[in-house]
């Protein structure tokens, strides 16, 4: 019974080196999985792995999406019990080795400097991190009346953990948008019909600004990772998404980085480039599916290529979408065109001539090279609706049917024709405001209708996944720019 007492103090002596340094190097030395074998690998993953997680807090502090924000979080939180673990792994008290974000050198470890930077880079970036978990928990109540849920039945079998209450569910703050027909262009100075009678437009989509300290707090998290990269060795490939998320974008949306290398003997001739032709449900997505109207549309951050350069007024752009497999016309506003397939032509003998093409008939070449957009308001919107629905004749006595119309079918490889005929509304036709007296004399001006009338031929070269394609473009010949000359009486005058 005398030696009790030593019993009992044993054990505790063990446990008081872990409270000194050398009693962590002592402990690492013991234990192999504290030894700095393998480090590398796993703080590689680790990294990369929190580089793009901060990118994705980034995108869900901005985004509607009650889901996306909560697998987000759920992410984070595994995230960093993940980082957690392989820290303690290398050295037990990563606040005694990151003495306030700083490596502490005079600590003994088996890890090397270069180790002990990334690692406490890792652990302040981590920190960092760790105030992010209730901020998107704060976020989720006010997301999750922006959308229906969806439907359970309940012959649906329950899920587990989870509470449903499917006599109460969620009450949505937006309408869902009837399926209506694609409106026609409208008819300015007539106002326009709604769709359904007594129906209301559904709210506004939400306008959601990221947190102004949590864009700080996550760019300085992004920032003590990315000033340790070159610590690690040179067959370590780390990948940072933050600094451009267009790059994610312009993978959605833009060429692929060596299509023009692919064609550079094409483009190094004059009036020639290439485009990619998008989906029309990209340029107009669907209202019902959420979105941070905050946020740029589609067609704000990937324009119509411009065809030509034309400082003192409009740029001629490659308006073309498309729709069901098929070449389509977009015809916003004013703008409005035809086009036609020529087959397996060569893109680069056209010429503005259009000679010696056979499957262009007599009639499409008269339309392609003689029509001559009308300067009335009233004439010109008759026209874009005769080629839009194909019914009379555009400039041809007697009537018939025009002999080109604004889509034809995609077909690899062909080459097709397409005149493009384009213009910028002032803004007073727009909101119908009327002009002040003093700004009477400056009507002119105000009344300035930028456009352009060009003669385009393109091919389809090849198609993505998503149903777009990558065509090359030849801008063939440029029309003189139309011109309206009615405008002041479409005009109201205080």
């Amino acid at each position: 019974m005398r030696y009790f007492p030593l019993m009992v103090l044993f054990p505790l002596s063990l446990s008081l080196p872990l409270l000194t340094p050398s009693g962590v190097h002592a402990q690492t030395e013991r234990d192999p999985r504290l030894s700095s074998q393998g480090f590398w690998p796993q703080a590689e993953q680790l990294v990369q792995q929190q580089l793009n997680l901060i990118n994705r807090i980034q995108r869900s502090l901005s985004s509607p999406d009650v889901n996306q924000t909560e697998a987000t979080r759920g992410q984070l939180f595994l995230h960093l019990g993940q980082v957690e673990r392989f820290l303690e792994s290398q050295y037990r008290i990563p606040q005694l080795l990151c003495n306030n974000g700083t490596v502490s050198p005079d600590i003994p470890t088996n890890l090397t400097l270069s180790q002990r930077e990334v690692y406490c880079a890792l652990y302040t970036s981590t920190q960092q991190l760790q105030p992010m978990i209730s901020l998107l928990d704060r976020r989720l109540p006010m997301l999750a009346g922006l959308a229906a849920p969806n439907p359970i039945t309940p012959t649906d079998p329950k899920p587990i953990g989870l509470r449903l209450n499917l006599q109460n569910p969620i009450r949505p703050r937006f309408s869902p948008v009837p399926d209506f027909p694609e409106p026609e262009p409208p008819v300015i100075g007539v106002p326009a019909k709604t769709p359904m009678v007594d129906y209301e437009e559904p709210p506004l989509q939400p306008a959601i600004a990221p947190p102004e300290q949590a864009s700080i707090t996550l760019l300085s998290a992004r920032e003590q990772l990315i000033v340790l990269l070159p610590q690690f060795p040179e067959s370590t490939r780390i990948i940072d998404p933050g600094p451009n998320p267009e790059i994610i974008a312009r993978g959605m949306y833009g060429l692929l980085p060596l299509e023009p290398q692919q064609y550079a003997e094409f483009l190094a001739k004059p009036n020639t480039g290439i485009a990619r032709i998008l989906l029309t449900e990209t340029y107009n997505p669907d209202p019902n599916q959420l979105r941070n109207r905050l946020q740029p549309a589609v067609l704000e951050r990937f324009p119509f290529v411009p065809l030509a350069d034309n400082p003192n007024g409009s740029i001629p752009r490659l308006a073309l979408e498309i729709e069901q497999e098929n070449f389509e016309i977009p015809m916003p506003g004013l703008d409005y065109g035809f086009i036609v397939n020529l087959g397996e032509v060569s893109l680069e003998t056209l010429d503005s001539t259009l000679k010696n093409i056979s499957t262009l008939s007599p009639a499409q070449r008269d339309l392609f090279l003689n029509y001559n957009p009308p300067n009335q308001l009233e004439a010109l919107q008759v026209d874009q609706r005769r080629f839009l629905t194909g019914k009379d004749g555009v400039g041809f006595v007697p009537p018939v049917s025009p002999p080109a119309s604004t889509q034809s079918p995609v077909v690899l490889k062909n080459t097709y024709l397409v005149r493009l005929i384009q213009f910028e509304i002032p803004d007073v036709l727009l909101t119908g405001e009327p002009v002040s007296r003093a700004q009477r004399r400056n009507l002119p001006d105000i009344l300035k209708t930028p456009s352009s009338d060009v003669l385009v031929a393109f091919q389809p070269v090849h198609q993505r996944l998503d149903g777009s394609y990558t065509v090359l473009w030849r801008l063939l010949y440029r029309f003189p720019d139309p011109k309206i000359e009615d405008l002041d009486q479409y005009v109201e005058l205080e």
